[in-house]
Parts: C-alpha cells; sequence; structure tokens
C-alpha cells in the first residue's frame, strides 16, 4: 500500500470488491490479482489503463481486456524510460511487448510492479513465498495507519508518558487555580463601580484595593510555582520519549535504517519529540485548563445575565463545526509538511556526512539545487497548510466578533433602561472576553492537538516496528566450532527483490572459503545472515547442526566477526575503536591486535598514538588505515567464525600483501569467510563459491573453476585482462608474456 491516494499507489491483494467492475470480469477462475496499478496514459493521450498482475497471467484493462499475457510466456518485464513517459514492456517468446504508458509520477509505482513479476517469472520465487511476504507488507502499512490516527496516537503517547503523570497533574492542577484566582479581580472592579463610585460607599474602598493587592501576590506564587513545575514537566517529556526511541534505534534491523533514513530518523529522535513536548505544554495541559474555565466563566456569566450569555454562546455551534471539519482533513496536511521537512534533514546530513565525496566530485551545486528544491516543496507544503486553515478560522473568528457586538448592543440598551447596572456590563464583557479566551483556546488546542496526533504518529511508527530478528525465550548458547550451514535460503529486504533465492552451502570448521561474484549477487547479504542481522523468509543457516533462530543473539555476537569493505569508526581514539569487540582488554592486547593487522607502524607514527581521536566515522584517517584498525578489531575478538568483506580493497600493494600473508597465518584452524572482487586476495582459501544472481552457481578449488569455463573463469580472465592492458602500456611486447605467465601463477 502507499501514503498516497488510492488511485496513485500499487495494490498488493486487493479485496475483490476493490478492484474496477472491467478487472473483475477479466479474471478467470481460480485467478488471484497478485498487484494492480493504474497509469495516467492511454496510448499517446492522457488516459486510464489498470496494469493487473495475477498469479497466472500479465492483464491490461480499460473498459474490456486489452492485453492478456500468460506468465510462463513472459520471459521478463521492464520499464523503457523516454523524457517525459515511460513504457511497460514485456519480453516473450516472439519478441517485446509494449503493454501501457505511463508519465514519470507513475514510476515508483510500476517499478514495484515489475520487481514482483520478474520475481516470479525470472527470480522462480515460489508463489505461497512471495504471496505470504507481500501481504505481510499490506498487513503491516494497514496496521501503522490504524495506530497513527490521531486519537490513537495521543491516548497511547499518555500510556507511554505514565511515569510522569503526577508532574502532568500538578502542572494541570496549578494552571487551573492560576486561571481561578484570575477570575476575583473582574468582580471586585464591579463592586468599585456599582457600590464604591457609584453608591459612595467608601468603607469598600480598602477592603477592594486589599483584595486586589493579595489576588495579585497569590498570582505570583503560582506563576512561579507552574514556571517550575513545567519545566519539570517538559524535561521529563522530552527525556523519557528521546531515551525510548534511542533505545528502539539499536532494536532496529538494517532494513529499517535503509526505510526512515538517516533524515527520517533524525527528523523523529530529535524534532518530532520536541513538537510532542511543545504541543502538550501548549495544547494538552491548557485543554483542561480552558475546558475548566469555559465551566466556571459559564456559571458567572450565566450568575450575572442568562439573555446576555445566550447571546454570547451563539459562535459555539460555528467553532464545533469547523473543528470537526479540521479534524477529518488537517492530518492529511501536516503528514505531508513534515515528510518534506525529513528531506531537507536527509540532505543537510547527507551534505555533512559525505562531505568529501559531494567536494571531490564537485557536486556542491547539485546539492544545493537538490536542497532548494526541497526547501521550495517545504514551502509549498507549508502554504497548504495555511490555505486549508484559512478557508475555517477566520470565519469562527468572526463568528465571535458579531456576538461581541451584539452582547455590547443588547447590554448597553439594558444599562440605558435601568434593567443592568454599568458594573454589571462591565463585570459581564470582562468575564465574556474571559470566556472567549479558553474556547478560542479549545479550538487553537484541537488544531494543535491533531498536530500532537501526527508528531506522536511518526515517533510511534519507529516504536512500533517489531525487530526483524527476535531471541525466542528458549533461546540457547552455543560454544561454536565452526561448523556453517545454508539450507535452501530465501531472502528479499523489502517483501519484493529477492536477494538470495534457494543458497544451500556448507562449511566446515576451519574451513577458510572465498565468496566472489558480480556487485548484487548476494554475496555481502548472506554475510549479513550468517551474523543473524536478519532471517531468513524460507529455509535455515545453522551453526554446529543449531538453527541461528535458537541461539542467543549475544552468544553469536561474541563469537562471529566482520570487517566491512567500507569500515565505519566510532568518534573516539584508536586504541577504543580496536577494543570495541573486547571491553575491558588490556593495553599489550590491543597493540597485539594492532601488529597483526599490521596497523601498528602507522599508528605509531600519530602525534598520540593510540590516543588519537579518529573523527566523525574515522574522517581523520585514510581509507587504509582504517580498514586496518578495524581488523584489529575483529581479530582482538578471537571470533570462532571470521567474515572479511574486501579486506584489502583499500590497502595499497605493499600493505595488501603483508596483510594478506598475515590473514593466512591467523586464519588458519578458523572459519574464515572472504568476500572478494579482487581474486587475488584468495589465494591461501581451500575453497571458492561463486554468486550469481543471488544464487551459488559454483563452487570448488580456484583450479577446478577455472576448468569448468563459468563465471569463475570470466571474471579471472576480465582481471588478467586488465593486468595485460597495464603491462601493454608499462613494458614492451617481450615483457608482456612473462607478465602473462606470472598472472596466471597468481
Amino acid at each position: 500500500m502507499s501514503d498516497r491516494r488510492e488511485d496513485d499507489a500499487l495494490l498488493i491483494y486487493p479485496e475483490p470488491q476493490r478492484l474496477p467492475e472491467s478487472v473483475r470480469s477479466a479474471l478467470e477462475g481460480g485467478e488471484e490479482v497478485v498487484a494492480l496499478a493504474k497509469t495516467d496514459m492511454r496510448g499517446g493521450d492522457y488516459g486510464e489503463d489498470y496494469v493487473v498482475l495475477t498469479n497466472a497471467r500479465l492483464l491490461v484493462v480499460n473498459e474490456r481486456l486489452v492485453e492478456a499475457l500468460p506468465l510462463d510466456k513472459v520471459k521478463s518485464v521492464s520499464i523503457r524510460g523516454y523524457i517525459n513517459t515511460c513504457v511497460l514492456v514485456a519480453e516473450v517468446d516472439g519478441g517485446q511487448r509494449s503493454l501501457a504508458v505511463f508519465t514519470r509520477g507513475r514510476l515508483e509505482v510500476f517499478d514495484r510492479l515489475v520487481a514482483i513479476a520478474n520475481n516470479i517469472v525470472i527470480g522462480k520465487v515460489p508463489y505461497q513465498l512471495l504471496k505470504e511476504q507481500l501481504l505481510n507488507r499490506v498487513r503491516e502499512e494497514e496496521e501503522r495507519r490504524r495506530l497513527s490516527s490521531t486519537r490513537a496516537a495521543i491516548l497511547r503517547l499518555l500510556g507511554l508518558l505514565r511515569p510522569i503523570a503526577p508532574v502532568l497533574v500538578a502542572t494541570v492542577v496549578v494552571a487551573v487555580a492560576i486561571r481561578v484566582v484570575g477570575l476575583i479581580p473582574p468582580y471586585l472592579m464591579k463592586i468599585l463601580v456599582d457600590e464604591v463610585l457609584t453608591k459612595g460607599r467608601a468603607d469598600l474602598l480598602l477592603h477592594v484595593i486589599l483584595g486586589l493587592l493579595a489576588v495579585n501576590l497569590v498570582n505570583t506564587v503560582l506563576n512561579s510555582l507552574n514556571a517550575y513545575i513545567n519545566t519539570r514537566f517538559n524535561v521529563g517529556v522530552t527525556n523519557t520519549l528521546r531515551a525510548r526511541v534511542y533505545r528502539k534505534l539499536h532494536e532496529l534491523s538494517l532494513t529499517h535504517y535503509d526505510r526512515f533514513g538517516s533524515g527520517g530518523l533524525w527528523s523523529r529522535i530529535v524534532d518530532d519529540v520536541n513538537r510532542v513536548q511543545w504541543f502538550l505544554s501548549v495544547a494538552f495541559v491548557p485543554l483542561f485548563i480552558n475546558a475548566a474555565m469555559v465551566a466556571f466563566v459559564g456559571v458567572t456569566l450565566a450568575t450575572l445575565n442568562p439573555w446576555l450569555t445566550l447571546v454570547a454562546l451563539t459562535p459555539i455551534p460555528v467553532s464545533v463545526t469547523a473543528n470537526i471539519i479540521y479534524r477529518k482533513t488537517a492530518s492529511r496536511y501536516y503528514h505531508r509538511l513534515w515528510r518534506k521537512w525529513s528531506r531537507i534533514v536527509s540532505v543537510i546530513s547527507d551534505t555533512i556526512n559525505a562531505a568529501i565525496l559531494v567536494k571531490s566530485f564537485g557536486k556542491e551545486e547539485e546539492f544545493t539545487r537538490k536542497f532548494e528544491g526541497y526547501q521550495t516543496e517545504f514551502e509549498r507544503a507549508q502554504m497548504d497548510v495555511f490555505k486549508f486553515e484559512q478557508q475555517i478560522w477566520p470565519a469562527v473568528g468572526l463568528a465571535f466578533t458579531v456576538s461581541s457586538l451584539l452582547v455590547w448592543w443588547f447590554g448597553s440598551k439594558d444599562v440605558l433602561q435601568g434593567a443592568m447596572t454599568l458594573g454589571s456590563l462591565m463585570a459581564f464583557t470582562s468575564y465574556m472576553w474571559q470566556f472567549y479566551s479558553p474556547v478560542f483556546g479549545l479550538i487553537e488546542n484541537v488544531r494543535n492537538l491533531q498536530l500532537l496526533g501526527v508528531a506522536a504518529g511518526r515517533i510511534f511508527e519507529i516504536l512500533d516496528i517489531e525487530p526483524d530478528v527476535r531471541e525466542p525465550p528458549d533461546a540457547v548458547h552455543v560454544e561454536l566450532t565452526g561448523n556453517v550451514e545454508c539450507d535452501n535460503v530465501w531472502f528479499t529486504y523489502d517483501g519484493i527483490h529477492y536477494a538470495l533465492k534457494g543458497v544451500t552451502t556448507r562449511i566446515r570448521s576451519g574451513e577458510r572459503v572465498g565468496l566472489v561474484g558480480p556487485s548484487g549477487s548476494g554475496k555481502t547479504t548472506l554475510a549479513k545472515l550468517l551474523l543473524h542481522l536478519y532471517d531468513p523468509q524460507v529455509g535455515s543457516v545453522r551453526f554446529d547442526g543449531v538453527d541461528a533462530r535458537r541461539i542467543k543473539l549475544s552468544s553469536l555476537k561474541e563469537q562471529v566477526a566482520i570487517v566491512l569493505q567500507n569500515p565505519v569508526l566510532l568518534d573516539t581514539t584508536i586504541a577504543e575503536n580496536i577494543a570495541v569487540g573486547k571491553p575491558g582488554a588490556t593495553p599489550e592486547e590491543i597493540i597485539a591486535a594492532a601488529k597483526a593487522a599490521k596497523a601498528h607502524d602507522f599508528i605509531m607514527r600519530l602525534p598520540e598514538a593510540y590516543d588519537t581521536e579518529v573523527g566523525m566515522q574515522g574522517s581523520r584517517l585514510s581509507g587504509g588505515e582504517r580498514a586496518r584498525v578495524a581488523l584489529a578489531a575483529a581479530l582482538l575478538k578471537d571470533p570462532k567464525i571470521l567474515i572479511l568483506d574486501e579486506p584489502t580493497a583499500a590497502l595499497d600493494a605493499l600493505t595488501e600483501d603483508e596483510v594478506t600473508e598475515e590473514l593466512e597465518r591467523l586464519t588458519r584452524g578458523r572459519t574464515t569467510i572472504i568476500i572478494a572482487h579482487r581474486l587475488s586476495t584468495l589465494r591461501f582459501t581451500d575453497r571458492i563459491i561463486v554468486m550469481e544472481n543471488g544464487r551459488i552457481v559454483e563452487e570448488g578449488t580456484h583450479e577446478e573453476l577455472l576448468k569448468r569455463d563459468g563465471l569463475y573463469k570470466r571474471l579471472w580472465e576480465a582481471q588478467l585482462k586488465g593486468l595485460m592492458r597495464m603491462g601493454a602500456a608499462e613494458v614492451g611486447g617481450e615483457a608482456r608474456g612473462e607478465l602473462v605467465a606470472v598472472a596466471r601463477a597468481a
């Protein structure tokens, strides 16, 4: 599903009653709609066609069935892009068939439909697995929408803030007390006008003055107390929510980080928490205060003059109607506004975190244009909010203005006719504005409660996420020996694109295995499953015969280590970065690990050696230096299973040779999985696994794979050609044969 209107969304397994009649009539018996998307063009003109993917066919329907391709005849589905339009194309036995045309505004929707279709026709993903994963995504989205309603979000937020409930109650009580005390001065002014000034009762003057002084003193004390309690409340709200969201960040899987992005997560943990705190202060707490004031002042007004009270109440139906309209539509505008804000935060975050990339590629202008574009979108969203609100609130304000003028009109006539004293009219109008003020406040509270609900809903989007990997209550600690098995492993990050398809392999204890294949073949994904960062949707990963899902997460993390291709270091010292996997490591152990990773020499050349701060993400070190520090951290952990993702990619040739020799020594007898594009890195491995398109296509030793004339041989020959081209540029033809011989012996 999608946050957009249903017409613009990809419908996944829609209920039959939601299907257009023309689509229903095109279905055959037992046929099930997997996905449905609507185009915004028909041929070369604007119009609408339905592209329908079923479990048996790919259909194009408008008022009638236009095209029907059996899936067993379809080889692939793709999108051909042009300047302003795109064409959906299916490759069949007879060639390519153009099925539908749509603008680039629908590209994202059709890209998802194409991915699902290709999972069936190319990936051969089992249909029941595909259906289960897609329905899971639909249910998650529906549940997210249900829980993000304003009322549900606010009620859940109050439950979350239960620990600071006493402070919340105290805030309301003190604030109501301030307002009640504020009701006394108008009554004292009535006595001053009617009794002291009109009737000349000088004996009451001192009492009135002392009463006003007492009210002022009480207000001063209550306001000071209110400021203190409000501060405690605001700090309690932000600390409670931010701590909960931050703790939840550590439970999120990597797919959730990809889904929300750094800007989206940052916006929720900082901006939305601040919004909730602010809205609770200006909307939720004042809601009770204003409601109490409406009750107190309403009774007072009715006591002074029932007829004028009815006149003063005439704008209430207008404001109630406006509030109903506002509540039904406001959240849509604010969700859109804050999504635009998250994009701005994301581009700022990318500019800061990837500063070297932006500057080295000269992308400053491009990022500036992107930032300004997002700023423009945010500005438009703000103006949309403004225009929406201007359709509602000015009419409400006008109703209250007319009502107050009518009160003065009828009240003045009563005073002139002697039916009401001047002091009573002055007191009534003063109380009337004290009545209108909380009514206006309630209207503003309703508006702000919508914003509070949206902000709380965005926070609960994070808090409601169930981790992809959960430890069962009966999980056990296993002392690993290093045996690893993958049995028919299927895995998808998003329920649509499958990164692994039926992977089955076994790695023996102490075996050193290379993992090679083109980019996107699933190598790193397989490594992440071996770290139990994810659970496969089908199949299992077993360590020493025990399913990874039954092993305690802490047990695996203690005994399995990975060195990433682009290691990210913590913003702390080199020593602390090396010791990250082994808290309490001694300086001697840290230095020994650094020496094993060939990092000790460059560390000692730094001004503060092991106490050198590496900067954000290790920015003060070179790529090769970061790689060696990360390798030292993994070696210090002394894992039973070591995963190396391109361990020497960032090293110069001399250092690579030294590190490779050291790795050969350190990995003897240790289960080691090495992911590499540079095949020379794998010269000491016992076996090589070759992957392509999420599947294992070859296994064997280097020599065995070269004899099979498969993908590995093509990768190997491609690297040899690169060496030969370098040799042709550097040496004469006489030395070329010698170079090739050396390369083949590598």
